[in-house]
């Protein structure tokens, strides 16, 4: 309860609890939306969303999961497409659901009245052009870039909802723990995959399950009791419901057991999400430094065949760590400028080391700036005072007390 005024509040308030569920989400997952909380909170703001979501999408996650969510009955077009124009009019009319992906930075000014939702009042029509469609209340827009900085005007940023789909380093280490346990465990991903799906159609099951409870309920009359078909009904739910809950309890129980067999392979999936994020930023050097995931993916793969193999885990990780590493190097320099090469080799490194925390920030810091203590003087003929006063700064290190 708040203080002053007192209005009572929801204490630890979840957004996502609030504005779904856990069997929508479940069907999302089984539908290719990555688990992590991110690609939840997207998915709720595309699904909610009055405008047109705009999504930000460089590594492709994201319309992966929107192609598999509407399959066959979505539209897919682009912008240097011939027939633009006339398949959107046609969605337009039918009221089906457009992906419109590869967006580039300026549009077409022809699509401003369908992005603004610029409706002639007279019935409900939508002018594009010169001519006058008739506009199905069902119809639906989905914006998609793969720009991972795209520079959209203000007034396309005001109609749309931008959704940012960018992978995050997290969100990348759990996919690419996934596949390396799948090349070096098979049996034990499929296993995991196929507990996660059970998982889910349990929850989107259980949802079912209470909502026709719900319904017989409202819909019942006055006499509970009285309405033997009713009754059967019910129990017949509570005895569904409670063995759903056992099969969850079990499959919780196997599916601990199975990510501890799964985390001894994280350390090389932190590794190359490490790196891909490395690569990632190398266009702050030259902006023709792009690195596509697919890409790097088929370079990780190709390292995990490469390493040297052995029957001991740690072993065996410890090499799959060394390959990727250098697989990724290689491959790195290969496209970079001579005068870039030392650069990407530093931040590889230092990244890598502090990774592992065998170097501090403030160690990093004093390698880079090398700060130095002013208004000193030297006691050491052969010193300098800016000599003198860069040992001084190094002295302020723990390492060198």
């Amino acid at each position: 309860m708040v203080q002053s005024p007192p209005i009572p509040i929801t204490h630890n308030l979840d957004a996502i609890k609030l504005l779904t569920d856990d069997a929508t989400i479940a069907g999302w997952n089984n539908e290719g939306l990555p688990s992590d909380r991110m690609s939840t909170e997207n998915a709720i703001i595309l699904t909610n969303s009055d405008r047109w979501p705009l999504i930000i999408d460089p590594q492709l996650q994201g319309i992966k999961w929107i192609k598999a969510r509407y399959g066959d009955a979505l539209v897919v077009v682009r912008l240097d497409q011939k027939t633009c124009v006339d398949v959107l009019e046609s969605a337009i009319t039918k009221g089906n659901t457009v992906l419109i992906e590869n967006l580039p930075e300026s549009l077409d000014p022809v699509l401003d009245p369908l992005i603004g939702k610029n409706l002639i009042k007279r019935g409900r029509a939508l002018k594009m052009g010169d001519r006058e469609i008739e506009y199905n209340a069902s119809f639906q827009l989905i914006l998609h870039t793969k720009l991972a900085n795209p520079h959209y005007k203000p007034e396309l940023q005001a109609q749309c909802t931008l959704i940012n789909f960018t992978v995050t380093r997290d969100g990348l280490e759990d996919q690419l723990l996934a596949e390396v346990v799948k090349a070096e465990r098979p049996d034990l991903e499929e296993l995991k995959y196929n507990l996660t799906k059970q998982q889910n159609d349990f929850k989107i099951q259980l949802k079912h399950l209470e909502d026709d409870l719900l319904s017989r309920l409202s819909s019942a009359g006055g006499n509970f009791l009285g309405d033997t078909a009713l009754v059967e009904n019910l129990e017949h739910t509570k005895a569904t419901a409670q063995e759903i809950q056992e099969k969850v309890a079990e499959a919780r129980v196997t599916s601990v057991q199975i990510d501890e067999a799964r985390e001894l392979y994280r350390p090389a999936a932190a590794r190359a999400s490490l790196l891909y994020f490395i690569l990632n930023d190398l266009h702050k050097i030259n902006p023709i430094y792009q690195f596509s995931l697919k890409a790097f993916r088929v370079v990780f793969h190709k390292a995990i065949d490469r390493s040297e193999a052995s029957d001991e885990v740690g072993i065996r990780v410890r090499a799959l760590i060394d390959t990727i590493t250098h697989s990724v190097f290689l491959y790195t320099t290969r496209g970079l400028f001579e005068k870039d090469k030392l650069i990407f080799a530093a931040q590889m490194t230092f990244q890598v080391l502090a990774s592992q925390g065998d170097v501090g920030t403030m160690e990093l810091d004093l390698l880079l700036r090398f700060p130095v203590q002013p208004n000193v003087v030297s006691p050491i003929p052969f010193l300098t005072n800016n000599n003198w006063g860069a040992i001084r700064s190094l002295s302020q290190v723990d390492e060198f007390r």
